[in-house]
């Protein structure tokens, strides 16, 4: 692991890179929420809605790597001011476009794409910060902070971009959203992270394969069960995570008959259960052990069945729509706990010289997993829009599959890091 500045978790810097987070996580999810929600509003078509939500993860798949690769090689600061910078630009073009231009689902497109491309670039740059900038034994805690305010954030915008929309369109959201990545830009410049400047040599395609290579040999030859993790974690979100975005706006629009406002706050709740999930992790600490991990992938999995059982024996709406939010907000809280467990194995486990390499390399896996997802699924909950419950109890049989079979997986790295623990200590 790098140098720590300090012994304290909410060092003057860590706490400036998460007050920072919760304004950009803020400005992109009320922006990265709503933007669909228009989709499917004026066409009332899921599958057309699920399209829109998987193109943009194109971008940000084949920029992800490379952005790895620049965080380990660049200052982390400059690299999110100006990516903060860009996107407040990228929005207030948007805003101009959309004002002279009718073509509503290939605007929302583009602009889409461009976010995640600049997320993709972005979130390494994050993602490799945090070790630097806190010891050790309170990295469990700090990833347990940004997954805390990831879903405070996420929650306050999804929560806000109903309400604007429903209320007043589209139009304040991106000028909220706009102004949340202008402050987020002024609040990088005041970061100082550790910077070690590397080696290089040959042209700027010569550092890229060798950068990618060093890492794809780390994942698959020296540490094989890190590649083993994240196939786990693409099966579960292409069927748990992607059913969840695709189907809870589908199912209370479309089957409900609910305005956009009751999603945005049905989706709210849903990052409350994250939040408190965070909670929950970081008051656990180390004694969340990464070999529980499959139990909680098995209660997530269980929980969602009663989404299929609303659906199934005809519940009124309101109740149905209750009984959809309080299941997913538990669904999110055991998934963002596992989630935690995932990434600080990861970032105790990886280098620092490789982290930024190696984590925009494993979360490319549930991007594309997220992108193939939502097509099927918004295909789904269209072709099943009279039987929705075969779609949710479809899903539960194969995330309970993957939970099943994660076990021996995860048991696995329970035993790894134990005897490389003993044969440290020996």
């Amino acid at each position: 692991m790098g140098n720590t500045q300090t012994q304290r978790l909410f060092n003057r810097d860590f706490s400036l890179l998460v007050f920072g987070q919760i304004m950009s996580i803020f400005g992109n999810m009320i922006l990265s929420f709503a933007l669909p929600l228009y989709i499917l509003d004026i066409s009332e078509s899921s599958a057309l809605y699920g399209f829109v939500l998987a193109v943009p993860y194109i971008s940000l798949i084949l920029i992800s790597p490379f952005g790895g690769i620049i965080a380990d090689r660049l200052k982390k600061q400059r690299i999110m001011f100006w990516l903060d910078a860009s996107t407040t630009v990228l929005i207030i073009l948007y805003m101009i476009a959309n004002g002279l231009l009718s073509a509503a689902v290939p605007l929302v497109i583009v602009k889409l794409l461009a976010l995640n491309a600049i997320q993709g670039l972005y979130m390494p740059a994050v993602q490799a910060s945090t070790p630097v900038l806190v010891p050790e034994e309170k990295l469990a805690s700090a990833n347990s902070v940004t997954q805390m305010i990831n879903m405070l954030s996420s929650m306050a915008g999804m929560a806000l971009a109903g309400i604007l929309y429903e209320r007043f369109g589209l139009f304040p959201i991106l000028l909220v959203s706009a102004a949340a990545f202008a402050f987020t830009a002024v609040m990088d410049l005041l970061i100082r992270i550790p910077y070690k400047k590397q080696e290089s040599s040959g042209s700027v395609v010569n550092i890229v394969k060798s950068d990618i290579s060093i890492s794809l040999r780390f994942v698959l030859k020296e540490k094989p069960i890190l590649f083993k993790c994240s196939i786990i974690v693409f099966f579960l979100s292409f069927t748990l995570n992607s059913m969840l975005i695709v189907g809870v706006p589908a199912l209370i629009t479309l089957n409900l008959g609910y305005g956009m406002d009751l999603v945005g706050i049905s989706s709210s709740f849903m990052m409350l259960g994250g939040l408190i999930g965070g909670i929950t992790a970081g008051v656990l600490g180390n004694r969340l052990n990464i070999k529980k991990a499959p139990l909680l992938l098995l209660f997530s999995s269980m929980i969602i069945m009663p989404i299929g059982l609303v659906f199934l024996f005809d519940t009124p709406a309101f109740a149905a729509y209750i009984i959809i939010t309080a299941a997913t907000a538990l669904t999110l809280g055991a998934m963002s706990m596992t989630q935690i467990q995932f990434f600080t194995f990861v970032q105790i486990e990886v280098p620092t010289e490789l982290l930024g390499k190696i984590m925009s390399l494993l979360v490319i896996l549930p991007f594309i997993a997220n992108a193939l997802g939502s097509s099927v699924y918004g295909v789904l909950f269209e072709l099943f829009e009279e039987l929705p419950w075969i779609v949710v109890f479809g899903t539960v049989a194969a995330s309970v599959t993957v939970a099943v079979y994660a076990y021996s997986q995860f048991r696995n790295i329970a035993v790894t890091a134990l005897k490389a623990e003993e044969s440290d200590g020996g």
